[in-house]
């Protein structure tokens, strides 16, 4: 069985039988006092420093657990920010994607509006051309019309009549239908 430490008042209260020859009792008195007193100071320096040692071992495990906080915090964080990269690179995408589409429709509703502004210049092309063509061929009409009848009445056509226009008779003449 393990001895109970020794304490001061063991060193105060401990008292030795006396023999013929022994120590003499004021200088064994006086060891035994100044032990005492440097083992009590020794109690009370280790009582001291592990009450500081418990306050210390609190502190770190205070530090530690702010440790263990602040990391989960980080982790959080970085998780966070982490999500948050993905979600804004996901809607960049879809912004992207949907302003392809946009351009896509702009450009095919432009190259339709083109090819019927293409068709509709053909068409007035090929209108004028007629018309210019009925025109002339009215105006050539009109011109031996206005012969014949002079030369029924007996008039010179070459004296009053002007010259046949440019693409008068020798003139190209598109189809009217």
């Amino acid at each position: 069985m393990p001895q109970a430490p020794l304490t001061p008042l063991d060193i105060e209260s401990r008292r030795f039988r006396r023999e013929l020859l022994g120590y003499r009792r004021r200088d064994v008195d006086r060891v035994l006092r100044a032990a005492a007193d440097a083992l009590s100071a020794a109690n009370l320096r280790c009582e001291e420093l592990e009450r500081r040692v418990a306050e210390l071992e609190k502190e770190v495990e205070g530090f530690h657990q702010r440790e263990r906080t602040l990391l989960h915090a980080l982790a959080s964080s970085e998780r966070l920010v982490e999500e948050r990269k993905a979600q804004a690179q996901r809607e960049a995408e879809r912004i992207i994607a949907d302003a392809r589409r946009q351009a896509e429709q702009v450009l095919s509703r432009t190259r339709a509006e083109v090819t019927r502004v293409e068709q509709q210049i053909l068409r007035l092309k090929v209108e004028r051309e007629t018309f210019e063509n009925r025109l002339l061929a009215l105006l050539d009409e009109h011109r031996r019309l206005v012969e014949v009848r002079r030369q029924e009445s007996g008039l010179s056509s070459r004296s009053t009549v002007p010259p046949p226009l440019a693409g008068g008779e020798g003139a190209t003449r598109v189809d009217e239908s």
